[in-house]
């Protein structure tokens, strides 16, 4: 977010006034979230400020559901579990022993508690 916020600053500074398209703060957050989330710019877009800030919410929940993906995918799973010894929470599931300090683990199988 910070980045996103820096990058409007900049293109606003830099590129507001008459005839840049670029007319208000809105304007340059417009820009800059369809330039950082590749969505571009296209020929459709919705009118005014709200419409502008309608695109900007609808971008980054795009992305940030491109992300979760990309994560529930690549990222193994692992369960909560706190090693006795070494307070290490998360392990995979199958896990006999704790991979930080190999104390023996008790994880109990799901529905069991």
């Amino acid at each position: 977010m910070t980045c996103l916020f820096v990058l409007t600053g900049f293109v606003y500074i830099a590129f507001a006034g008459a005839g840049s398209g670029i007319e208000n703060w809105v304007d340059a957050l417009y820009f800059t979230v369809a330039a950082v989330t590749t969505t571009g710019f296209g020929d459709v877009t919705l009118p005014g400020t709200p419409g502008k800030l309608t695109s900007i919410v609808a971008m980054i929940v795009g992305i940030s559901l491109f992300v979760r993906l990309a994560q529930a995918l690549f990222r193994p799973y692992k369960v909560s579990f706190r090693c006795p010894r070494c307070a290490l929470m998360r392990h995979e599931p199958d896990a006999v022993h704790c991979k930080a300090c190999g104390h023996l683990l008790a994880i109990p199988d799901e529905g069991q508690e």
